[in-house]
């Protein structure tokens, strides 16, 4: 990564919020409020989470300054 490390936040970010859309980790402990969470949320975050690790893998290569 050419000692460049801000794009980890993003790609961190957006792969957690990735497993949580698809239910793999939880972002409550509450299973109605991460339920609640999925049916408000869930549709938007499958496309923004994506975008995410893409433009957090961008600024890790410089390819945004």
């Amino acid at each position: 990564m050419h000692g460049n490390l801000s794009g980890l936040i993003p790609i961190a970010v957006g792969i957690y919020v990735l497993l949580a859309v698809f239910r793999i980790v939880r972002v409550s402990k509450d299973p109605e409020a991460n339920e609640l969470w999925l049916q408000k949320f869930g549709p938007m975050m499958k496309v923004i989470s994506p975008l995410l690790i893409l433009f957090g893998l961008g600024q890790a290569f410089g390819l945004f300054r």
